[in-house]
């Protein structure tokens, strides 16, 4: 498999993992802490995983910074967080927090990427 769609599908991967672990209790309609922990604990260890070796590869082999993989990270997380509150919490969509969100982190993007200190 390619590096690059590989690095890419692992962090896709991982950041399905981690909103499940997250948010996926919110679903549930009796909640407990041992419940909700017993659920997340198996999905974090499986994130944990794909987010270490997505993170080692896209440095070592990609080039990319720690902040370029956060970014793709925080990407990844939004959409997976959305499509699952979507699909799986079934809440209505208010797409001015939608859209911003998504100006935050395209912002977030262009600050990171284009902001260069001077050295004197």
């Amino acid at each position: 498999m390619n590096p690059t769609v590989r690095v890419y599908l692992f962090f896709y991967i991982a950041t399905i993992f981690y909103v499940l672990a997250q948010y996926y209790h919110l679903s549930l309609d009796t909640w407990s802490m041992t419940r909700a922990f017993t659920i997340a604990i198996p999905l974090v260890i499986i994130e944990y995983y794909f987010s270490l070796t997505a993170n080692h590869e896209a440095n070592l082999i990609l080039k990319m910074n720690p902040v370029q993989i956060l970014l793709i990270t925080m990407t990844f997380y939004f959409l997976n967080t959305w499509l699952f509150n979507y699909f799986i919490l079934k809440n209505d969509i208010v797409v001015w927090r939608e859209i911003m969100s998504f100006i935050l982190i395209i912002g977030a993007f262009l600050l990171s990427t284009n902001i260069k200190p001077k050295i004197k």
